[in-house]
Order: C-alpha cells, then structure tokens, then sequence
C-alpha cells in the first residue's frame, strides 16, 4: 500500500511519518527521493523551496509491492498512490511553528492562508483517491497516527475529514 502523507508545511508530517515508521511504515521523504533521482528542476527563491518535477517523479515511483510506504511531503498527494493522509493544523499554533523555522514573514501568511482555505485538501480531492484528514493540532503523535491507521482506503466510499473550518481567522496580518 503506497500512501501520501501531505498537508502545509509545519502540520505535522515529519512527526506523523515518525511514528508511522515504529508500526512498521516504511517512510520515503519526497524532497530526498526528488534529489537523488534528478527530480528538482530549480530553485524558487520567493519560496525559498526547491521546484520539484513531480511527473517525473511519478514516473519513478517503483510497484506496489504489498508494504506499506508512506510518501512524506506537501507535494506527495501528487504521486500515483493509493490513498491520502492529510494532516491539518490551526493556524494559530501553525504561525509559531513556521516562524520558529525561520520562515520570512511572507512565507508565514501564505503558508497560514493555504492551511485555513484548505488547499493542501482541495489539491489532493482533486486526484481522485481515497482521502484522510485530520486535525493534529491538540492530538499526540501516537493519537494522531491512530486516527490514520484506523482508516481503510478498500472500504473508503466518501473522503473521511475531520471537520477542519479556520476560515474566520482570516485575513492573516
């Protein structure tokens, strides 16, 4: 089984694929696959974020093989998987995370009106697979990966979404 684990940046994907490694996950970081295999096609220097070639990425995404591999990163519901786990986060608690890494003011707001207009969500519904949301922001690693882990994208009819609505936070100052 081939999961992407998505959601904007500082939601918890790092945290999630950790504790998803200790059940037995095999966790691939999409930015380091990108490198290795010649994916990253730039470098955009208002986003501060190298520009994945994510089509030839797919085209390297190796078989099914029955284990369970857990694509990490905000671009991997991109990928030709078989379902997806998008983590959310408040806004509120999302803007200390981004700026304790450093993210230029800017790159904060647009982060923080991704997560509260629900993009990462939208993009992934758009691909037409099975989708997860949750909302990690009050949940433990360990509770938060039961709440994925739980879920089976076989008996998956409908799209199964925390209810997530931070839409009266904005505009972002």
């Amino acid at each position: 089984m081939r999961v992407a684990l998505t959601g904007t940046p500082g939601c918890g994907k790092t945290t999630l694929a950790a504790e998803a490694a200790k059940h037995g996950w095999r966790v691939v970081d999409v930015k380091a696959w990108a490198t290795a295999e010649r994916c990253v096609v730039g470098f955009d220097a208002h986003d501060d974020a190298k520009v994945i070639d994510i089509e030839a990425l797919a085209t390297r995404l190796p078989a099914d093989d029955g284990s369970k591999v857990l694509y990490e990163g905000h671009l991997s519901h991109l990928l030709p998987v078989d379902g997806v786990w998008v983590v959310r986060c408040d806004p509120a608690i999302l803007r200390t995370r981004l700026k304790a890494r450093g993210y230029s003011r800017a790159k904060v707001l647009e982060n923080l009106e991704a997560e509260a207009l629900d993009v990462i969500l939208m993009e992934a519904l758009d691909q037409d697979l099975p989708v997860v949301q949750r909302d990690g922001t009050r949940r433990t690693p360990s509770e938060l990966y039961s709440s994925f882990a739980g879920v089976r994208f076989d008996g998956l009819k409908a799209p199964d979404l925390d209810p997530v609505d931070w839409s009266d936070q904005l505009p972002f100052v």
